[in-house]
């Protein structure tokens, strides 16, 4: 399935196929120390999906490594990136950090499979720890072409925005949605943003396994314009602003709305993410940075698109990941 060597390894790759399931599922339990369903793994790689590949020791996978199909636009043109999601090593196998090691053969099997010119996805995109992002860059399989931030808030309440429930049955309501997400996607035309439209909402936020999340559509105090749609879920006392769709000149009035949707929530503070680039935004909305942005990765094992083509031209919020 791949052209990684594996010549001289008591490990072997192959692709993850559903009989592996269970045993992929006890490994990241005991990486992650916690438990991801049945129903939750099928939602992420579940009828074609996703896709991953697995390291063997014997009959023992020591290795995961997967990533799920995302919708696209890049520079206003549609296309298909993966996101690389699931990396996972056993801890007795954590040390091994050669380019004959799991983690590298894992990842670099998946990159060779699916990433590069004459593969299915040009593009990829990830969220990794700052530790995996390292022990990558060090093995020369990722490159770093953007920063995230982590942005908090204070709760505020408000009386200045008029929302209502997210009704994905309601014509008017799937009509607003078109018609934000295209103004939304015009002025991000130059950029690569992941699809917003309503199959995406329903896969992502409404049919989600796990999570419960608040959809709002959101008007003006006078209930006639329509600023945008707020994805937002509640974690102990914490609000996560999760996903905007809108024009950008709405998104400060949309944070504003979540703050308030925060305080009605009764949580002490919101919680978010936001490419560098957009912060701006943002901007006097009582927001304060994480000092340390995230790194944003590119896959580079095989060729495939310069990294200057794509580096801050993201648009990515909490939502882009498949955890949040």
């Amino acid at each position: 399935m791949s052209d990684v060597s594996v010549m001289q390894s008591k490990w072997q790759v192959g692709d993850a196929v559903p009989e592996h399931v269970p045993k992929i599922l006890a490994l990241f339990k005991a990486v992650f120390g916690q438990d991801m369903s049945e129903a939750h793994w099928d939602w992420k790689y579940g009828n074609g999906r996703g896709a991953g590949v697995v390291v063997h020791e014997g009959d023992e996978i020591v290795a995961y490594f997967g990533g799920m199909e995302r919708r696209i636009l890049f520079a206003g043109r549609p296309a298909t990136a993966f996101q690389c999601g699931d990396s996972m090593v056993s801890r007795e196998h954590r040390g091994t950090l050669s380019k004959q090691g799991p983690f590298y053969l894992s990842v670099a099997a998946f990159l060779d499979r699916y990433l590069g010119h004459g593969r299915p996805y040009l593009i990829s995109y990830g969220f990794p720890n700052e530790r995996a992002m390292c022990l990558a860059e060090r093995l020369g399989m990722y490159t770093q072409i953007g920063s995230l931030f982590e942005i908090y808030w204070p709760a505020e309440p408000s009386l200045q925005f008029r929302p209502v429930p997210f009704d994905f049955d309601d014509d008017g309501h799937r009509k607003e949605l078109d018609k934000l997400w295209h103004s939304m996607a015009r002025q991000f035309g130059d950029r690569a943003i992941g699809v917003r439209d309503l199959d995406y909402l329903i896969d992502r936020y409404r049919d989600h396994p796990s999570h419960a999340y608040l959809i709002h559509l959101v008007f003006d105090s006078s209930a006639t314009r329509v600023l945008g749609i707020v994805i937002a879920r509640k974690e102990e006392n914490r609000l996560i602003l999760v996903d905007f769709v809108g024009r950008q000149q709405e998104l400060r009035e949309l944070v504003r709305y979540a703050k308030s949707l925060a305080s009605e929530q009764n949580c002490s503070e919101m919680f978010g993410w936001l490419t560098d680039r957009d912060c701006h935004l943002i901007s006097e909305t009582g927001e304060k940075f994480n000092e340390l942005p995230l790194r944003l990765p590119l896959g580079v094992y095989r060729e495939g698109l310069d990294p200057e083509e794509i580096r801050d031209r993201w648009f990515f919020m909490c939502g882009d990941s498949d955890f949040m």
